[in-house]
C-alpha cells in the first residue's frame, strides 16, 4: 500500500488532482484509515490511474470515466470516436480556410510587388 504522496510520485499525478479523482469517484484509494483519513492506494490503483490517464488522454470528461467505469463502456467509446470524428472534420475547414488564406496572402504580395516593378 502507498501513501496518497508517494502514490502521487509514482503515478505523476498531483495530491490535490488525486483527492478530487476520489471526491468525483474516479479513482479511489484501496483504504482510507478511518482515525487518520490518510489516503492508501494499491498496485490496482496504479492500473487504474494508467486507465484513468489515458481516457483522459482522450479527452474523456470525468463524467464520461465514471460511466465507463460503470460498465457503459462500448457506448461511451462510440460517443467519443464519433466526436473525434467532428472534431476532424472541423480542423479540416479549419485548415481548408487557412491554406485558402495563404494562398490569397501569397498571390497579393506578387501582385504588388509586380505592379511595383513596372512603375
Amino acid at each position: 500500500m502507498y501513501k496518497i504522496g508517494d502514490f502521487s510520485k509514482i503515478v505523476g499525478i498531483s495530491i490535490r488532482t488525486l483527492r478530487y479523482y476520489d471526491t468525483y469517484g474516479v479513482l479511489c484509494p484501496s483504504l482510507v484509515d478511518n482515525k487518520s483519513g490518510y489516503r492508501y492506494y494499491s498496485d490496482e490503483n496504479i492500473i487504474e490511474c494508467e486507465l484513468l490517464k489515458l481516457l483522459k488522454s482522450l479527452d474523456f470528461t470525468l463524467h464520461e470515466i465514471l460511466e465507463y467505469k460503470n460498465g457503459c463502456k462500448a457506448a461511451i467509446v462510440s460517443k467519443k470516436r464519433q466526436e473525434i470524428l467532428e472534431k476532424i472534420d472541423l480542423l479540416k475547414e479549419k485548415y481548408k480556410i487557412l491554406l485558402e488564406m495563404e494562398y490569397e496572402l501569397t498571390n497579393s504580395k506578387k501582385l504588388v510587388r509586380k505592379v511595383n516593378n513596372n512603375e
